[in-house]
């Protein structure tokens, strides 16, 4: 067992430095979700092109037709979305993991490594929120609303008689406006991945007893009525607020979108 030189402040400041570094890696993977949602939009713009006329414009006898082939840009956007889930997770935990072992001066052998990458995903993939949706249902839910959206999009531009590069704009607009529901997915499963990790890798260094959870900084003025608000206030053992065990799985999730952390609390005997 390696002995771990440096005080809680220390590792206090370092783990929120990690934080920092784990804000600029999510920022990144949720533009790259948005962007793995989006490829559909490419054959979805080539479908119109052969359905349409020399003049550009779909004739609405292909209307129907060109409305059930949307269930394939559909599902292409699950496809895309769940590879893109699952590869943001996976580096967040990798991420995680690398981090805390400079942090913590502890070696994580390969073993290790597997099994916390292997437990981690596990848990994100499967887990049930609050809408009683597993990841790959959310994916299926998100694709879905942003089919609903085209299809009515295209079909009201087929019937108004516009042109295709009239259409295009439009199309583009609906991914956009979905956007946001993308990176609110991506926001959420790598930060839990995250916590999660983070919580896996004190349960496998055997120093780390204790964690501390810190509430999200959203910003809004209901804050205090969110969970994690009230994770950090909660004195569940006595120890003080938000200390809790990394095995207390109830902080690694607390809400949709909720940016909050977890640090450790060291050991009193490698101080």
């Amino acid at each position: 067992m390696a002995e771990i030189l440096t005080t809680q402040s220390d590792i206090d400041r370092i783990m929120q430095n990690m934080r920092g570094k784990f804000n600029g890696l999510n920022k990144r993977q949720q533009e790259f979700a948005i962007e793995e949602f989006k490829r559909s939009r490419a054959e979805l713009f080539e479908l119109l092109s052969e359905e349409a006329g020399e003049d550009g414009v779909i004739s609405r006898r292909r209307t129907r037709r060109i409305i059930r082939e949307l269930d394939e840009v559909e599902r292409q956007m699950i496809a895309y979305g769940d590879k893109a889930l699952t590869e943001i997770v996976e580096e967040s935990t990798i991420f995680t993991t690398k981090e805390l072992a400079k942090i913590t001066g502890v070696t994580i052998s390969a073993s290790q490594f597997d099994r916390i990458n292997k437990h981690v995903i596990k848990y994100v993939i499967n887990r049930f929120g609050d809408d009683n949706l597993v990841l790959s249902e959310r994916v299926w839910g998100l694709s879905g609303e942003v089919r609903d959206e085209l299809s009515t999009t295209i079909r009201r531009s087929i019937l108004k008689g516009e042109s295709i590069n009239d259409m295009m704009p439009k199309i583009r607009d609906v991914y956009d406006t979905e956007s946001w529901k993308i990176r609110r997915l991506a926001r959420t499963e790598s930060v839990t991945a995250h916590r999660a990790a983070t919580s896996y890798n004190a349960q496998e260094s055997g120093l780390v007893k204790w964690v501390r959870f810190h509430d999200g900084t959203c910003g809004r003025k209901d804050h205090h009525r969110h969970k994690c608000f009230e994770l950090a206030n909660a004195d569940k053992y006595g120890k003080g607020a938000g200390i809790y065990k990394p095995t207390d799985t109830e902080i690694w999730m607390p809400h949709p979108n909720c940016t909050s952390y977890i640090s450790y609390v060291l050991d009193e005997r490698w101080l």
